[in-house]
């Protein structure tokens, strides 16, 4: 495999932005006319668009591979449609053993509301007031069906249901979303320990100068396989640890399950998530203690973020007057990310008791400071394109104005982002090299697991 390795990923394209929707369905026509390829519709969107599929190869073995599984993660489109295509022009690599099930773009509706910022401006103001994310509870990701404990959730969206219906009908051996991060360094989330793959994978991102991070970014109950590589979790997880930390915080979830919890759970196999960033910073590794304790950056942090989300939700509420002709997407979300930051912010308070006093590094400042005013800046983003949603369609003159004042506030802040972070981008063309190159190892280490299986059997 070593050769074919190589040539796969030498033969990535310099992609110099994002492709549109429109553009990324130009390219599944054109893959789909090819000899090995079959096209199929699983469904339809949430908008009431096709939502499409490439079947591409004929070995015993299955993966099931989605691109865009996020609306503001578009960079599986890419991976896709290269790879697809790469397959039909090699047949004779035999689609490296495996039969390859694609969805080039699963949350069709909010990439196309992301489409503004595709061509990577270098403000991040100016990404931050073209960024959307659905709320959680509209996310594909996590409205997947669960009964668990005194909790349920039956709210599916119909991508859902669409890639439900495609698990129970293959039951892949492999499941990967290509999801992808904005600014932490790169990680993994494996669905069980796969320890053969480490050194590979590490000395695979050495290669790529695409660093691991050695924390799990999203969650505080992320469990370690291995520096970089972190068990996949689950809505079960939020509620236990919810549970044990913060009860009150459990009347306030809302969410399903995730695609993976819902494939381990019902199908099994092996799933895993390859996330790369678009940023990076030298800062998120820097390990030297700071001037600051752990719990002092709580306390600043929960300040700072109280006064944002209020920032927001008095925005938002001089935009209620206008909803009827607020755009009704944009509208629908920011609603609900205010509702749940709020709740989140309540979750924090009741969590301050626990902030351990230790010194924190330089590494934890950055995180709990820059990375966190991000996640303000494109919070405040999408409630600014609320305004801006009603002022294009003729709104209130005081609207206008509204939107002027934030625009300012986003301005300021993402100069203050951009002064103290010291980002740099990551080349697209590393990123899909990163995920694909992930997804080759790990589906020849599962190939070589069974392949050592059998033979020890016989």
């Amino acid at each position: 495999m070593d050769k074919t390795f190589t040539d796969v990923l030498s033969d990535i394209p310099t992609y110099s932005r994002f492709l549109t929707v429109d553009e990324i369905d130009s390219l599944v026509d054109l893959i789909a006319s090819k000899t090995g390829v079959a096209y199929r519709i699983i469904g339809n969107t949430v908008n009431h668009e096709p939502l499409t599929l490439l079947e591409i190869g004929k070995g015993e073995k299955t993966a099931l591979i989605i691109g865009v599984p996020h609306s503001d993660e578009p960079l599986g489109s890419l991976l896709v449609t290269f790879f697809a295509r790469w397959l039909a022009l090699h047949p004779e690599v035999k689609s490296f053993g495996w039969r390859w099930l694609f969805i080039p773009i699963l949350e069709r509706r909010g990439m196309r509301v992301n489409e503004g910022w595709f061509n990577i401006p270098d403000s991040f103001a100016a990404m931050a007031k073209s960024s959307f994310r659905e709320p959680t509870e509209d996310q594909y990701e996590w409205t997947f069906p669960i009964e668990y404990d005194d909790y349920q959730w039956t709210k599916a969206r119909p991508e859902t249901l669409a890639i439900k219906k495609v698990l129970e009908e293959e039951k892949p051996d492999l499941l990967c979303g290509l999801h992808h991060c904005g600014f932490n360094n790169a990680y993994y989330y494996f669905s069980e320990d796969l320890p053969e793959v480490y050194p590979k994978l590490k000395k695979f991102a050495a290669s790529l100068r695409m660093p691991l991070s050695d924390t799990a970014p999203d969650v505080p109950f992320g469990k370690l396989l291995s520096p970089g590589f972190y068990h996949m979790y689950g809505l079960k997880d939020y509620l236990d640890y919810y549970k044990k930390k913060d009860p009150a915080r459990l009347m306030t979830i809302r969410r399903g399950a995730c695609s993976d919890e819902w494939y381990q759970n019902e199908i099994g196999g092996f799933s895993f998530n390859c996330e790369v960033p678009m940023y990076l910073s030298p800062m998120l590794k820097d390990s030297a203690p700071s001037t600051k304790t752990y719990r002092q950056l709580v306390e600043e942090r929960l300040i700072k973020k109280k006064t944002r989300v209020k920032y927001s939700a008095r925005l938002l509420n001089k935009l209620q007057e206008y909803s009827g002709i607020a755009d009704e997407v944009l509208y629908h979300a920011a609603e609900r990310h205010v509702a749940n930051a709020q709740a989140s912010l309540e979750h924090e308070k009741r969590m301050m008791d626990g902030a351990e006093e230790r010194i924190a590094t330089k590494a934890e400042v950055f995180e709990n400071e820059v990375l966190v005013d991000l996640f303000d800046l494109f919070f405040l983003g999408q409630v600014w394109r609320v305004a801006e949603s009603i002022c294009v369609k003729g709104g209130a003159p005081r609207i206008c104005r509204l939107m002027e004042s934030a625009d300012l506030e986003i301005k300021s802040l993402a100069r203050s982002i951009e002064t103290r972070g010291g980002f740099y981008r990551v080349p697209l063309r590393t990123s899909v090299k990163m995920q694909l190159g992930s997804i080759l190892i790990i589906a020849d280490a599962l190939i070589s697991t069974v392949d050592k299986k059998v033979a020890s059997q016989s």
